[in-house]
Formats: C-alpha cells, sequence, structure tokens
C-alpha cells in the first residue's frame, strides 16, 4: 500500500470519528432535549386541558348556587338545628286560618334521641307461619291472603342519637271532619318536617246526643331536630312559646316537659 492511500484511509476515519463525535456531543442531546420538551408540552396540554374542564365545572356548580341555597335553607327549616317550636306553631296558627280551623291545644314532649328502627318482620316468614296454621285448621292453602313484603329498612350512619332527635307534638284543633283533614293535609306539607302518628277525634258538636258528630280533632306526630336531644331538651325549656297560639281564637299552647 502506498503512502498517499494510507493517508487517505486515514483522512476517512478521521472524518468518520468526528461525524461521529459530533452527532454524540451536539446532535443527540439536543434531540434528547427536544424530546424530553415535547413530553413536556404534552404534559401540560393535558393538565390544562383537565383545569379547563374543571372551570367548567366550578362555572356551572356557580351558577346552581342560588337554587342550591334556596334548597339548603328549605331542608334547614324542614330539619333545623333547634328545636324553634315558637315558629312552628306560628305556622300551625296560620294552617288552621287557612283551613277554618281553631287550634284549641298544643302539647309537646321531651325530646328523644333518634334510635334506627328495627327491621320489620320477614314477610315470607309470617306467610310460612300462616300458611301452616292454615293447614292445620283444614283450610286450603289458596284461601291464605297474601301479605305484602315490607319495604327496606333505610338507614344513614351519619344519623345518629348524638346529632339527631325527635319531639312529640299533639295539636288539637275544632271545626268539621273536612276541615281537620284539610289541616292534616297541609300540616304534613308544610315547611317543617311532621311526622304524623295519631289522628283521632276528641270531642262532638251534640253533647252527649247519639248522632254527636265529632267537632274535634288530635293530631299527634313528630318534628325532628338536628342535635342531640339533652340540647333540644334545652331549646324547648328557652323556647317556650307564647300562650295563645297567634292566629287561632281561645287557642292554647302548652310545652311543658312530658306533657
Amino acid at each position: 500500500m502506498d503512502r498517499n492511500r494510507l493517508k487517505m484511509i486515514i483522512a476517512v476515519l478521521t472524518g468518520v470519528v468526528v461525524l461521529a463525535l459530533g452527532f454524540v456531543l451536539g446532535v443527540q442531546p439536543q434531540l434528547t432535549a427536544a424530546s424530553t420538551a415535547s413530553q413536556q408540552t404534552a404534559s401540560v396540554d393535558e393538565q390544562n386541558a383537565t383545569l379547563r374542564a374543571g372551570l367548567a365545572t366550578l362555572k356551572a356548580d356557580n351558577e346552581k348556587l342560588p337554587a342550591l341555597q334556596s334548597e339548603l335553607g328549605a331542608l334547614q327549616t324542614s330539619v333545623p338545628s333547634q328545636a324553634t317550636l315558637p315558629a312552628f306553631l306560628t305556622e300551625i296558627s296560620q294552617l288552621a286560618s287557612e283551613t277554618g280551623t281553631t287550634v284549641t291545644a298544643f302539647t309537646t314532649s321531651d325530646a328523644v334521641a333518634y334510635a334506627p328502627a328495627a327491621p320489620a318482620a320477614d314477610a315470607t316468614a309470617t306467610d310460612a307461619a300462616a300458611t301452616d296454621s292454615t293447614a292445620a285448621d283444614g283450610a286450603t292453602a289458596e284461601a291464605t291472603a297474601p301479605v305484602a313484603a315490607a319495604p327496606e329498612l333505610v338507614t344513614d350512619p351519619q344519623i345518629t342519637a348524638a346529632n339527631f332527635s325527635s319531639i312529640p307534638i299533639t295539636v288539637t284543633v275544632k271545626g268539621s271532619y273536612q276541615q281537620a283533614r284539610d289541616f292534616l293535609g297541609r300540616l304534613q306539607q308544610g315547611s317543617r318536617l311532621f311526622l304524623v302518628t295519631n289522628f283521632a277525634s276528641s270531642g262532638s258538636s251534640e253533647g252527649g246526643s247519639t248522632n254527636a258528630v265529632p267537632d274535634q280533632w288530635t293530631v299527634g306526630g313528630l318534628v325532628y331536630v338536628l342535635q342531640d336531644a339533652a340540647a333540644t331538651q334545652a331549646d324547648q325549656a328557652a323556647e317556650t312559646p307564647a300562650t295563645t297560639a297567634e292566629g287561632a281564637d281561645d287557642a292554647s299552647s302548652d310545652t311543658a316537659a312530658g306533657e
């Protein structure tokens, strides 16, 4: 091999090495940096899209805020954080005026701590027992009347005796049966949640006559408070309503604990 060819080969190899070093030291870092920047850009775009979606949700929720506040106010009135019996008595008087009845008595008992209701008896077991009893008496199974299944019991673990209580209420109104029914319906649909537990006549318009028509009606039920029974009882003692129910003639209100 002559000297000129050797020099050419060395020059070519030198050029290849220079190009390789140039790529490794100059081009490759730039390519890596570009790839990293591209990935960061994609990540930022994704974060921006998430933020835009969050902002859109917040904007939509903000537009619903007045409706949600109104709903919250209604719920707080339905089940308040204090007994607020005077306000409830005022509402009862207004309902009596609207229905043509007269409130003659309003009594409350001590607040009772919340206790979850016990599950209803198994309807299937009840059916089986009824069928066995009928068969023992010689009757056929077809003669046994069907028993409807009890509704599923729903409870909330956030509602406990430490933050929920009920106040027994008894209201007596004077008026016709239809007027009393109207009063009862409006009471159940009122702003304060009221669970009716009793509805019965308690008087008559004809004295001792055998044809006496009841003209007084007793409504028993429960109102609820979002606090423990001891605090609610303290509220009852502090919020004793006025002696006469506003808006009702000759109406009385007794809120002594235990009545």
